[in-house]
């Protein structure tokens, strides 16, 4: 279902004539008398130079990271069962050319291998999100569990 904003700007786009315009902090549409001038190309180098930096920072969203849970062996074991059964039945038969044994024995080790990394995939999610909140500024830190 799209959004307020979404249909806003389809319905935008879907006018016959192209017009400006702005959304006033109650949700209504104002039109604007005039649209804006570009401002003249008459800067000095100096003067764009000190405007480069300041396009460079990245731009931050309203929206914040939901904080990953912290990395466990038995929701990794949870995790990996799609994935083990997933290579357990494409190892079996998909290598028709050895005994079956063999080939049950090769899916449930590869099937097996899935849990540690699973773990492991959680573990770096997490130091990376940890990472990311350290680095921002003080106000948006959210409290961390001990």
């Amino acid at each position: 279902m799209p959004t307020r904003k979404q249909k806003r700007r389809r319905e935008k786009d879907r006018r016959h004539e192209y017009e400006y315009v702005y959304v006033d902090d109650e949700g209504l549409e104002v039109e604007v008398d005039q649209p804006e001038e570009p401002a003249p190309a008459t800067a000095s180098p100096a003067a764009k130079s000190a405007k480069a930096p300041a396009k460079a920072k990245a731009k931050t969203t309203g929206r914040a990271l939901r904080e990953p849970p912290e990395p466990s062996w038995s929701r990794a074991a949870r995790r990996a069962v799609p994935w083990q059964i997933g290579i357990f039945v494409l190892v079996v038969f998909l290598l028709r050319s050895g005994p079956l044994a063999s080939r049950v024995l090769i899916g449930v080790l590869y099937g097996l291998l899935f849990i540690p990394m699973m773990y492991l995939t959680d573990r770096m999610l997490r130091n990376r999100w940890l990472k990311q909140q350290a680095a921002l500024p003080q106000k948006d830190k959210r409290a961390k569990r001990p």
